[in-house]
């Protein structure tokens, strides 16, 4: 142990220990003296900041079209992307020397006394944290409130003007579309002028028509055959035709020709009592043939004045005397004369609408296909219009696409304390100091026997 100790005191020289102590105490004394001129004489400085986090969730927007389609617009997430951050984007838009000016402004401080704000981003989340550091708490305060109302207003104005360009750009596109629009528009006005189609409709109801009209002919022609018949049995029976029939019926239903008809009938009568009693040549018998005489006269003249000469000379008694059951056949095959001629109009009637319709069809065939060429074309054209008109008014709505919504997690503060220089700081570096000057002496103390050591070995 003696050796030991020999060897630690480097010697036998007396006072040696008691020197390195005095110089031990001084050195620390003299750290301890820096330290807390350090301490002191250092200007304070404090620090404040903000904390923002980007909730970074992708929307999506839609937008149905009636009978056009449906327009939508769906943004992603911008944490999405391995190779953009928005985080790291935001970092280096506080530190541009854009927003320092814009802060600087705020302040009214020269640009060259604003500092850039410190910027750090906690990992595997959406935080940021940007602090800075003034002389005083205050000052702290409203350089951190100053960057932040900065950076929010510039994130307004990028998002307005993204916005602005995006629209404009929208803007020359549509115009575009719209003039496709008024061009489609402008040649089916022309083309419905020139041919009078306003429709495809409007062609396939024509075909319609024409379908309908020949079903209505074939109708029409069948109900004509059938009254036809009848006019032809009624005629069969009676032996006469149905225009003598017509003319039998208008001598049937005149009241004087019927008066005529019906003296004549009892004077014939009279004239055949008075000449069974007193012969022909009585003068009673000549008065009654005279009488009939004046009768048929009147009868004839009456019947030609109804019927025509010609026809009532071609008429036998039998018909226009006619009563009862022949009467009514007479009637009815005047009525079914009259469907006959009434069917015959309707079929002539029918057969020229649909000659007419038919022509109008054979016309507008082609001109409909062009014409439903020219309306899909504009249906196409309007729907890329509306959708892209229904796509700004999406994208409107959509102001966090390129810049992502950011919201204040932790406003700026006063600051409680200083900043630096830190009292910890310092007492742990006088502490470090310290101790290293102890190891420093300590070195010094066993120098000697060291270098023998070493000399020895060489």
């Amino acid at each position: 142990m003696n050796r030991a100790w020999s060897f630690l005191k480097g010697g036998p020289e007396q006072g040696r220990f008691l020197r390195y102590g005095i110089v031990l105490l001084s050195g620390w004394i003299a750290i301890a003296i820096l330290a807390a001129a350090f301490l002191v004489l250092t200007p304070k400085s404090y620090s404040s900041g903000f904390t923002l986090i980007l909730p970074g969730a992708g929307s999506g927007a839609s937008v149905n079209l009636d009978s056009l389609g449906q327009a939508t617009s769906n943004t992603n997430s911008p944490f999405g992307s391995q190779s953009l951050s928005p985080t790291e984007n935001y970092k280096k838009l506080l530190q541009s020397y854009r927003l320092r000016g814009k802060v600087a402004e705020i302040l009214g401080q020269p640009m060259v006394e604003v500092a850039a704000p410190r910027i750090k981003l906690a990992n595997q989340t959406k935080l940021m944290y940007a602090t800075v550091t003034a002389g005083s708490p205050d000052a702290a305060k409203r350089l951190a409130d100053a960057w932040l109302k900065a950076f929010e207003g510039e994130l307004a104005a990028l998002r307005t003007e993204e916005q602005t360009l995006r629209e404009m750009a929208y803007r020359d596109t549509l115009a575009g579309f719209e003039a496709a629009v008024r061009d489609t528009q402008s040649k089916i006005i022309a083309f419905q002028s020139k041919y009078n189609l306003i429709s495809v409709e409007q062609f396939r109801d024509l075909v319609g028509q024409t379908e309908t009209l020949r079903i209505e002919l074939e109708r029409a022609q069948a109900e004509l055959d059938v009254a036809q018949s009848e006019v032809r049995r009624l005629s069969g029976i009676l032996g006469v035709s149905a225009d003598q029939a017509v003319d039998i019926l208008a001598l049937l239903s005149d009241e004087t020709f019927q008066t005529i008809l019906e003296s004549q009938a009892n004077a014939m009568a009279a004239r055949s009592e008075l000449e069974d009693m007193y012969g022909p040549n009585h003068p009673e018998v000549q008065a009654s043939d005279r009488v009939l005489s004046g009768l048929a006269s009147g009868l004839n003249a009456r019947g030609r004045l109804l019927i025509g000469l010609e026809s009532f000379s071609t008429l036998g008694r039998g018909y226009y005397a006619s009563t009862g059951e022949r009467a009514d056949l007479i009637a009815g095959l005047v009525q079914a004369a009259v469907n006959v001629a009434g069917l015959k109009q309707r079929r002539d009637a029918t057969r020229v609408q649909l000659q007419s319709t038919q022509a109008r069809v054979d016309e507008l065939a082609v001109p409909a296909t062009e014409l439903d060429g020219l309306m899909r074309d504009h249906q196409v054209a309007e729907t890329v219009f509306a959708s892209a008109l229904a796509r700004i008014d999406t994208n409107r709505t959509d102001v966090f696409a390129s810049y992502p919504l950011t919201q204040t997690v932790e406003s700026p503060a006063l600051p409680d304390a200083p900043a630096s220089p830190s009292k910890k700081f310092i007492v742990l570096g006088t502490v470090v100091g310290m101790l290293f000057y102890a190891i420093g002496l300590a070195l010094l103390w066993i120098r000697l026997p060291i270098i023998r050591a070493l000399l020895k070995t060489i």
